[in-house]
């Protein structure tokens, strides 16, 4: 399972956590960035009919895994569960994680707050993806929000910018991942038959290595 958080806004973390279901499928992409606006609007699915959070039943009983990835929206060969709610409670993520993650692999789009939902989650990812721009102040907010994730196996996908990726990831102090072209302003939104090929290199590069861990 791995996660996907953004060292600060603006880097595109839920766009990178869509491509990696999309390279990954059939993978299931889980939104647990409440602020986010939706995982389904990121892959412009948020017309198709199908779960989100708040149409899961999943207190006081088991969640059937088929019968969770049978009902979600699909974009390309990933299915989602997007975030409509303003919190989600940790007991229903891990209920969640459980199911999905025995249907195959799992990517969770992680909330930068920490909440007890994010930190449920965290415990159960082999690997957590930090994106972070190149640059001073997006490798500061990036230092910080590794630190915070200090109990995990972090490595780093750097958007190009004034600092070498290999200097940033010295600075943020964990291992450099990959390198995406640095994010234009307002393309956030991405076609999931035809997603960027720099991102899908990266992404098929970090599912490779937490393959082989």
């Amino acid at each position: 399972m791995i996660g996907v958080v953004g060292g600060s806004g603006g880097v595109g973390a839920s766009c990178f956590a869509a491509v990696l279901a999309l390279v990954a499928a059939p993978a299931m992409l889980v939104d647990l960035d409440c602020a986010g606006g939706g995982i389904d609007v990121v892959l412009g699915v948020e017309q198709r009919p199908g779960a989100r959070w708040s149409g899961l039943q999943v207190a006081g009983g088991r969640l059937d895994p088929a019968d969770l990835a049978g009902g979600l929206p699909r974009a390309g060969g990933a299915s989602v569960l997007a975030a409509d709610l303003a919190t989600l409670d940790a007991d229903a993520v891990l209920q969640v994680v459980a199911a999905a993650v025995s249907l195959g692999p799992v990517v969770l789009d992680l909330p930068r707050a920490d909440t007890r939902a994010r930190a449920a989650a965290l415990v159960v990812c082999d690997l957590v993806v930090l994106l972070a721009r190149a640059d001073v102040a997006g490798l500061v907010a990036a230092h910080a929000a590794a630190a915070a994730l200090a109990d995990v196996r972090v490595g780093l996908v750097v958007r190009r910018g004034e600092v070498s990726p290999r200097e940033a990831a010295a600075l943020v102090g964990v291992p450099l991942l990959g390198v995406l072209p640095s994010l234009r302003p307002g393309r956030f939104a991405l076609d999931p038959g035809r997603p960027p090929r720099p991102a899908s290199r990266v992404a098929a590069g970090v599912l490779a290595g937490v393959a082989a861990a």
